[in-house]
Formats: structure tokens, C-alpha cells, sequence
């Protein structure tokens, strides 16, 4: 009944489960990264609240400052490992969706789109860790312009994922590709015009949704 109900609600949100394959070394190493970040990210939000981190009125960049947290180089190391993970990821997400959907004249547009502002967030991820609010530089320039980078780059990447998704006649992953198209984006904009904690939280947890939903089938685990 339990398997049931899970595979029902992957066909909701448009993802069947694909039949397991036989991963290589470097896609299964790969896929249990992506999940360990996430473990660590979450781990890290969770000791974070027992010294009054709190997702309703603290940033993702105050993870990252002494003056929240008594351990901000865990955030910086996270969001160091989050990026360079989701580098190759990158690459195995461009190369699988123009196999797939080869036969697509948006293909190549979308994808390569994708893939060149993913890498854009990526690196912007990466030096988040490194330009954390401890390290802002002048005016928290070099930190507000990575986490612009950062955000950016990852919610407009997937709008072009979720885009070839839905055009490409032979997607399987309608539901996923809206969400893609209409979620991150749209609290991207919210983001800018408010600046409110909860959006930028929301904002990172439609990435991470995504991505996770979409390392799924890719890797067919």
C-alpha cells in the first residue's frame, strides 16, 4: 500500500518512475552527493534553530555569519560542496535531455540555455561559501553579487529546463516541467520586489525540488 502510494504520487507531479539501470561509478557517487547535501543543508538548519535561526525572519545568508550562528564556515563549506556538485550534474542533465528530446527543434536552444545559466549558478553557489556576510566586501558587494549570481542563475536555468520539457513531444515529465517554468521564477521576481526571508526560503526549496525530482529520473534510482 505504501509503495503504492508513493508511485501514485510521483505520476501526479508528472514523474513515472523510470525502470532502474545500471549506474556508473561517477552518476552514483554523483546522485548520493546531491543527497548529501541536502542532508547537510537540512542539518545545518536545524542546529542553526537552537541559537534562534529562524526561517520566517533569517536569511539563507545569515547561516553564514557569525553574528546568527557559532558555526558559519559549516554554511560556507556547504554551499562550497552544493556548488561543485551540482556542476556535473549539470552536465549529465544537458546531455541526457538532448538525447531524450533530440528529435525537438527546441532542444538544443532550451537545453544549451539551461546548461550556460546553471554553470552561472553553480559558480555563483560556490563563491556564496567563499563571499559569505563575514566576507561581504565593500558595501557586502562581492557577497550580494554572488548570491545574485547564485539564485538567478539557478531559477532561470530551470524556467529553460522546464520549458524544453514541456515543448518536447516526447516528454514524460509534463507536471515537472511547469512547475519548473512557473514556480522558481515567479519567486525569483517576488524575491527582488520584497526581499522577505520566507520567499527566499521558498525560492531555494522550489530549486531544490526540482532538481531533486529531476536527479530522479535522470539517474532512474
Amino acid at each position: 500500500m505504501i509503495a503504492k502510494q508513493k508511485t501514485d504520487t510521483l505520476q501526479v507531479i508528472g514523474v513515472n518512475k523510470p525502470p532502474r539501470s545500471v549506474l556508473t561509478p561517477l552518476e552514483k557517487t554523483l546522485y548520493y552527493c546531491c543527497v548529501g547535501y541536502i542532508g547537510l543543508l537540512t542539518l545545518n538548519i536545524v542546529l542553526s534553530s537552537f541559537f534562534g535561526f529562524s526561517l520566517a525572519t533569517n536569511y539563507i545568508s545569515d547561516l553564514g555569519s557569525a553574528r546568527f550562528i557559532p558555526f558559519p564556515y559549516f554554511h560556507d563549506a556547504v554551499c562550497v560542496f552544493g556548488g561543485i556538485v551540482s556542476l556535473p550534474f549539470n552536465y549529465f542533465v544537458r546531455k541526457k535531455l538532448r538525447i531524450v528530446y533530440k528529435s525537438s527543434k527546441h532542444s538544443t536552444l532550451f537545453v544549451e540555455c539551461g546548461f550556460a545559466l546553471g554553470i552561472v549558478g553553480n559558480v555563483g553557489y560556490i563563491f556564496l561559501g567563499v563571499f559569505s556576510l563575514d566576507r561581504a566586501g565593500p558595501g557586502q558587494l562581492f557577497h550580494g553579487l554572488t548570491a545574485l549570481f547564485s539564485l538567478s542563475g539557478y531559477a532561470i536555468s530551470i524556467f529553460f529546463y522546464g520549458l524544453n520539457i514541456v515543448l518536447s513531444h516526447k516528454c514524460k515529465l509534463k507536471n515537472l516541467g511547469i512547475f519548473g517554468m512557473v514556480v522558481p521564477i515567479s519567486l525569483l521576481v517576488l524575491f527582488f520586489v520584497f526581499s522577505i526571508p520566507v520567499i527566499e526560503w521558498s525560492l531555494l526549496c522550489s530549486i531544490l525540488v526540482f532538481l531533486v525530482l529531476l536527479n530522479f529520473y535522470m539517474f532512474k534510482v
